[in-house]
Parts: structure tokens; sequence; C-alpha cells
């Protein structure tokens, strides 16, 4: 069949109120080939993106999308319990979620932590705090298989493994806004983990990524409202974390409810100092809030993956193992 040129699905998406529809899964993931491929002129590319990010993406284009992007990575098996998508950057607290994927990883948990080293002065990015944790930095996929074969886990910035992708996300500071290839880069799971978690701004995006991931082959995908837009849980609010699990030839959606554990409200001022994340690690103060958010989030990670457990087993199990955490 022909490929349709690109001005098809601009024409799709942005025709009059009566003749515009929204993109079929196949539409999508074609329109995202041409993309790729480098043939979209670049006002093509402008008018397409903001046309989507003003009525914002559906499931099924999200889903043809991602799809795409998956086509062009190279496939590399690696037994890989979970995939976690930093792309934010904390603006108010420090990335205490990543406290709590260390001390998973101490566990034996077998992790990738993708994201990007964005621009914002006013936001505090997760990699350089991790290289300050002692995470291995990946050079591209097939090194962070390599460093997750023989440490465990690493990092790997989205420029080594989809430079595409990273180019398009870097739009943001000519167009001035956001794009769908944000919502995207969460949803990547390059090494196809067991668990693939996603952090949301928006209130409504936890469904999209849930609808989304009902499309695709993962075997558990978990999206929630974070902190700043990163996958972290605020112990300040209750948290629902939409999940879709496929086994057994099934699709399995669902919802985990965490209820509020700080009584009072996140801390108005700002903590984004390196050095209290680095000492609060290292037992060398006390942060109640930071320490609950890790609990939190340690909390979600472990009733995702056994799940069996209640929230009062899984806070217990979370208290335990930072309390046993090894921090030298």
């Amino acid at each position: 069949m022909t490929e349709k040129p690109f001005q098809f699905y601009i024409q799709t998406i942005g025709r009059g109120q009566k003749r515009r529809r929204t993109l079929t899964l196949e539409e999508a993931k074609k329109a995202m080939q041409q993309i790729l491929q480098g043939t979209v002129t670049p006002m093509q590319l402008g008018a397409f993106l903001m046309l989507i990010r003003v009525r914002e993406e559906t499931p099924e284009e999200a889903a043809g999308f991602l799809m795409a992007i998956r086509d062009t990575l190279p496939h590399i098996p690696c037994e890989l319990d979970i995939d976690w998508g930093s792309y934010a950057g904390k603006r108010r607290q420090l990335p205490w979620f990543l406290l709590a994927l260390t001390v998973l990883a101490q566990q034996g948990r077998r992790i990738l932590l993708h994201g990007i080293l964005g621009t914002d002065p006013n936001r505090l990015y997760t990699q350089p705090l991790a290289e300050r944790l002692g995470w291995p930095i990946a050079k591209d996929l097939s090194s962070a298989k390599t460093l997750i074969d023989s440490q465990g886990y690493c990092y790997l910035d989205i420029q080594n493994f989809a430079p595409k992708i990273a180019e398009l996300m870097a739009l943001k500071s000519e167009l001035g806004l956001r794009s769908p290839i944000h919502t995207l880069a969460r949803m990547l799971n390059p090494l196809q983990a067991k668990i693939s978690v996603h952090g949301v701004f928006h209130k409504g995006y936890d469904s999209l990524h849930q609808q989304a991931a009902t499309h695709l082959n993962d075997p558990m995908t978990l999206a929630f409202c974070g902190d700043s837009g990163e996958a972290e849980v605020r112990p300040d609010r209750t948290t629902i974390i939409k999940q879709v699990i496929h086994q057994n030839h099934q699709t399995l959606t669902q919802e985990l409810t965490l209820p509020k554990t700080f009584q009072t409200q996140q801390p108005i001022a700002k903590n984004l100092d390196p050095d209290h994340f680095m000492a609060l690690w290292q037992g060398q103060t006390q942060d109640p809030y930071g320490q609950a958010t890790i609990i939190q989030t340690l909390t979600a990670l472990l009733m995702a993956a056994e799940q069996n457990l209640t929230f009062e087993q899984g806070t217990t199990q979370a208290q335990q193992l930072w309390q046993n955490r090894q921090t030298a």
C-alpha cells in the first residue's frame, strides 16, 4: 500500500470541527515512522505536534507512536525487573524516588533508569544525583545490559539510545510547549522490563498511559500523578496508581490505592540541595517528609511486584529495607 503523504495526518487531525478526527493506532504509527525517518519538514512537524498537543493525544495515538519508536530500537534481551523514566526534573522537593530505587537495587532488583539532563535552571534533574550515589552510567542500550548483568542497575540518557526522541523533546525550547513526545519518553521501556513505571503531572494522563498500555505487550505498567511529573508517590496525598497487567494472554486493568500517610502538606520551601539528599541517605540528617516519600514509593513498588501484599505489609517491608540500607 502506498504510504500517505504527511499532509494527510495533519489534515486528518486539523480540519474543521465537523471533519477532523483522531488518528487510528495504525495511522499514528505510520505518521511517527515518517517523523523518525526525517521525511517531514520542520513546519509540518511543528504543526502536527501542536495540533495533537492542543487536544491531547488519544490512547490509540500514543500506542501507535510508541510502537513506531520502539521499532527503531535494537532488540536486546535482558532480564530486567523495573524500567523507570525520569524526564521532568524536580522543582520543589529532591528526587526522593531515586533513594527508593537505590534501596531496591541493593536488594537485587534489576533496574534501568533512563532520562534526560534538562536545561531548566529551576529544576533538579536525576542524573547528577544518580552519579553521586554511585549509579553506573551506560553509554547505550548494549552497555546498559552489560551493566545490569554485572551490577544490577544503571542510568542511561535518552540521547544515548534514542537521539531522535531527544531531538524532538528539545523542540520545547522553540515551541514553548511540551509535545506528545514527552509523554512517550516515559513509556519507552527499551529493554522490556517486567514493570514499567510512569510518572505524570497532569490529572488524566495516568488514565491515558493506562489505556495506551492495554495496546502494548509490556507485562506490567504503573502510571500515577507523582511529584513535579516524576514517578514519586507523595505521602501527603492519596495516590491512585493505574495498573495494566498482561498475563496468560489476558489484559487486566486495575487501580492500586495508597492512602495518605504524612498528615501535613508537602513543605512549601524548596528543598533542592544535593548535599541534604546525600546526608539523609547516609543517616547524617533527618527529613520526615523525604523519608515518608521514600517509604511510600517503596511500598508502591513492592505491592506491584508482589500482588498479594497489603499496604500495611508493604509499608513494613519498605521501612525495614530503608533501615537496613547500605550507605557506603
